[in-house]
């Protein structure tokens, strides 16, 4: 198990750049958390990984729902401590889960919106299997990935400023087969596209 330290010094070095670019809800990432709050019925204790700028969890949080956030980047963790939030800097593949708050208490939900697509496919099972040991029976799961075949790795910024981050892409039939195994019942897989040509696919399901 390993996880990119080139990704995540990327995002370490732009933390406060990206959050203002990615800072406008998407529709589809806004449509998903009408769903997942639904679902939750309008409640609940939520572990947001990646949670990068806080948008998302600000959205949540209007909604009622509690949000533990977390990212396993310093310069995320570090933003959203300066702007007044609590933040956990955490890696899901290798790091205890449990909520600080609530001793013994499994979570009601997971949202991870966007951000398993830097999870290499040999550790996706075991960060799916992880995030579902940390939520309670019938508890909810959001997570998003790139449609697509393989891996890349996707360099942006400048020169001065380089970003580089290791991406994996999946399929359905190979997604739910991931989720499933990792005890998760899938209740529906949904193609979303944001930007031209960048393609999602959008997991809804429950705690087995």
């Amino acid at each position: 198990m390993s996880t990119d330290l080139d990704t995540v010094r990327s995002y370490d070095a732009v933390a406060a750049e990206y959050a203002a670019e990615a800072a406008a809800m998407p529709e589809w990432v806004a449509t998903e958390i009408d769903a997942f709050v639904t679902e939750l019925g309008g409640s609940g204790r939520v572990l947001e990984i990646g949670s990068g700028g806080g948008r998302d969890a600000l959205e949540l949080e209007k909604r009622g729902i509690s949000v533990r956030r977390t990212d396993i980047s310093k310069g995320f963790v570090e933003l959203l401590r300066e702007s007044g939030f609590e933040a956990d800097l955490l890696d899901p593949l290798t790091e205890d889960l449990a909520d600080p708050q609530r001793p013994g208490t499994l979570y009601d939900g997971i949202w991870a919106c966007a951000c398993l697509i830097h999870v290499a496919r040999e550790d996706f099972g075991t960060v799916l299997g992880r995030l579902a040991e940390a939520t309670r029976t019938g508890g909810r799961l959001h997570a998003s990935v790139r449609e697509g075949d393989g891996e890349d790795v996707s360099t942006h910024g400048s020169a001065a400023a380089p970003r580089r981050y290791v991406e994996t892409y999946w399929r359905e039939f190979a997604l739910r087969s991931a989720l499933t195994d990792a005890g998760w019942i899938v209740s529906e897989v949904r193609l979303c596209v944001g930007k031209p040509h960048d393609r999602w696919l959008s997991v809804r399901a429950s705690r087995a």
